[in-house]
Parts: structure tokens; sequence; C-alpha cells
């Protein structure tokens, strides 16, 4: 399992953030405020982390 690259759909935005390309859904896109995408590797595995930006929290 791992990233591949995928083409971009109706429902889509395509979005520039230091230099990354990423291509979020609509329907999520409001979720995304005020989180931070983060790609880790570590003992457990790799991939991409969201989680809000640091000094914030959800309650």
């Amino acid at each position: 399992m791992g990233l591949a690259l995928d083409e971009s759909k109706n429902e889509e935005q395509t979005y520039t953030v230091n230099e990354v390309e990423l291509m979020i859904d609509d329907s999520v896109l409001p979720y995304t405020k005020d989180n931070e995408i983060d790609y880790i590797s570590n003992a457990y595995g790799q991939g991409f982390s969201i989680a809000p930006t640091m000094g914030r929290s959800c309650c």
C-alpha cells in the first residue's frame, strides 16, 4: 500500500501548499481549516497526518 497520483474529479479543488499540490474534496474542505498536514515515517509506518495547528484544541 502507498501513495499514488490521481486525476482531479469535478468535486475536488487543487491547492498548492509549500510547493505540494493537494486535491481536496469540496465536502471536506471546511474541516481542513486550522489543521496541519504532515508526512510522518516511524516504526508504526508512514503516511500523512492531519491534526489541529499547534496551540489549538478541539474543546
